[in-house]
């Protein structure tokens, strides 16, 4: 019996002994561990400095274009304009030495694309007396024309030519003192006022520059040949010049943004 006990003794001191180095041993080494000096932990620190950082939010230094063009590059627009202009109002009426009057038009432009555009023109001239056969003559226009244009390099300008159609009013005293046309006239009866439309047709040729990026300053002369009382022939010869405004943009072109510090544009 005493052998016995004293070996389990003798193990029961070994097993408490050997718990408490294992127990040290760790307290020891919880103490001294330092990660800097852990070669494992130095040499994935060294592998991760040597991977490639990922990229930082950068600047986008590409800008956008400015929009430096004109409304010749422009598409499906619609515009507006004035003109003043001088008409020798009829050819066939009018036989003074001096056949020109004064006149101011409206007109609206539509261009669906860069080679042709649409224009209704409306015209008023100057009350005039045509002495002695017409009186107080008062005449409106109204013109329905096609520009084809052709633009200059660099987009500075155009030249273009019309075709279309027009109608003159004509309203007046009709006196018949010394009318040329007397047998053409001969149904108009004398000392009467006298009223009535000639239609014919416009060609012409015009050129435009532009100033401001909605504003253009033009000029053209325009042939109109009618069908009147007398015959059908050339009836006027219109010479004008004026300012139009592009009233509407179907197709802006965007809008230059500056890019920002901090955020890119996509």
């Amino acid at each position: 019996m005493s052998y016995l006990y004293r070996m389990r003794k003798l193990l029961f001191i070994i097993i408490l002994l050997s718990f408490y180095i294992n127990t040290s041993a760790q307290i020891i080494n919880g103490r001294d561990y330092n990660p800097e000096n852990d070669p494992q932990q130095i040499q994935g620190n060294n592998n991760a400095n040597t991977l490639p950082k990922p990229p930082k939010n950068q600047v986008n230094k590409t800008q956008p274009k400015r929009d430096t063009t004109g409304n010749y590059n422009k598409t499906n627009i619609l515009q507006v304009g004035v003109c003043g202009l001088i008409t020798s109002l009829n050819f066939f009426k009018n036989a003074q030495a001096n056949p020109y009057y004064p006149a101011i038009s409206a007109r609206v432009y539509y261009q669906p694309n860069n080679n042709i555009r649409f224009v209704a023109d409306y015209s008023r001239v100057e009350t005039a007396n045509l002495v002695p056969t017409w009186l107080n003559v008062k005449n409106t226009y109204f013109d329905v024309d096609a520009h084809f244009l052709m633009h200059f390099t660099g987009n500075v300008g155009i030249v273009y030519f019309i075709l279309g159609a027009s109608s003159q009013f004509w309203k007046s005293y009709y006196t018949g003192v010394d009318d040329y046309n007397s047998t053409a006239d001969a149904k108009i009866q004398p000392n009467t006022n006298f009223k009535t439309i000639y239609f014919g047709a416009n060609i012409g040729v015009g050129f435009e520059f532009k100033v401001l990026p909605r504003f253009d300053i033009y000029g053209e002369v325009r042939y109109r040949v009618s069908d009147t009382d007398v015959g059908f022939g050339l009836s006027d010869v219109c010479y004008g010049a004026g300012i139009k405004y592009t009233l509407i943009d179907f197709h802006p072109k965007a809008v230059y943004k500056k890019p920002s510090k901090h955020f890119k544009w996509f």
